[in-house]
This record gives structure tokens, C-alpha cells and sequence, in this order.
């Protein structure tokens, strides 16, 4: 064996020794992150995702029951509620729109499985019924939709009702009024 053969195996050996010295004599303290850091601040269950032109869709035993466009939206983790900007959606029945619905605005709390449309809703139907109200929530669960704040529903230029408050279905087959109700027919 040559000189500078044997001073490299025992370089080798020494530091081999001292990697499994290093690693075995692990003091306990762990490494811990700088609180200043914002991901060591970061609480992961308020994380916020800011998303552009999203659409969300919801299908009931692989049909599409409604689906809703945004131009954009912010999620919040933390409460598990998406705030839509300048929404359009459709309710479907059978594979065919029953309800159309636009905001400018528009709150989605997916636990509830609702949508509340603000700021100036409007939703009309595939039987020329037209409803606008300062705010319109649909309750997935009940499939139940609410009206509320001005509510005025016109059907062509034969009907024109307003009341305070508007409750019905998606395909529009149940209908109740309350609060400062007016009903005019046109003929």
C-alpha cells in the first residue's frame, strides 16, 4: 500500500467517525423557526386564496344540479366561505336550466351548501318569471330559495308582484310572499 493511499483511508475513517459521532450525539434542541418569519406566523387554517374567473359546480347523482361563474373570488379556509365578484349561474333540472341567476356580488359557504347573491340580485327562469331583490339565498340542503329587500317578480308584461320578502323553489313550482305584498295582473 502506498503512503497516500493509506492517509486517505484513515482521512476516511476519521471523518466517518465524526458524521456518525455528529449524528448519534444529537443534543434534543430542535431547530426552531424565527417568530419574525411570516410562515412561522402563518396560521394554516386562515390561509386565503385569491382565484380569477372560477366556476363552481355542484352535481347530485352525476347530474349537474347547478354550477356558478365568477370573474373572481376569495377563499378563506378558516370559515370555509368563498366571496364571488360579478356572478352568473344557472340552476338545472333534468339536464335543463330551470333558474338563471346574476350579482354583482356573491357569498358561498360550502358547509351550508349556500349561495347568497348581494348588492342588486337578479334571477329569472325558463318561464319568463323575472326577480330582482337586494339579495337573493339559495339553501342547497332545502333547495329553498330566498328573496329579500325589495323583491319585485314580473312574469313578461302580464304580472308584476313586490313584497318584502320571497321565498321558492329552484324551478320556481312554490311561491310564498310576506311583508308589504302587492300583486298587479296586466292584460
Amino acid at each position: 500500500m502506498s503512503k497516500k493511499t493509506l492517509t486517505s483511508i484513515i482521512i476516511l475513517c476519521v471523518l466517518t467517525v465524526l458524521s456518525v459521532w455528529v449524528f448519534f450525539s444529537d443534543s434534543g434542541e430542535k431547530v426552531k423557526p424565527n417568530p419574525e418569519t411570516p410562515s412561522a406566523t402563518k396560521n394554516v387554517d386562515n390561509e386565503q386564496v385569491k382565484i380569477i374567473d372560477i366556476i363552481i359546480t355542484e352535481t347530485t347523482e352525476g347530474e349537474k344540479f347547478w354550477e356558478v361563474v365568477a370573474s373572481s373570488a376569495n377563499y378563506d379556509k378558516g370559515v370555509d366561505i368563498a366571496t364571488l365578484q360579478n356572478v352568473r349561474g344557472n340552476f338545472y333540472k333534468n339536464n335543463v336550466v330551470v333558474l338563471s341567476v346574476e350579482a354583482p356580488l356573491a357569498i358561498y359557504n360550502s358547509a351550508k351548501k349556500e349561495v347568497i347573491l348581494k348588492n342588486g340580485a337578479k334571477a329569472a327562469n325558463n318561464k319568463n318569471v323575472l326577480i330582482t331583490a337586494k339579495e337573493i339565498c339559495w339553501a342547497g340542503k332545502t333547495d329553498m330559495i330566498t328573496a329579500k329587500g325589495n323583491v319585485k317578480i314580473t312574469q313578461d308584461d302580464k304580472m308584476l308582484t313586490t313584497s318584502d320578502k320571497s321565498i321558492f323553489n329552484s324551478d320556481f313550482t312554490n311561491l310564498k310572499l310576506s311583508g308589504n305584498s302587492n300583486s298587479y295582473v296586466y292584460r
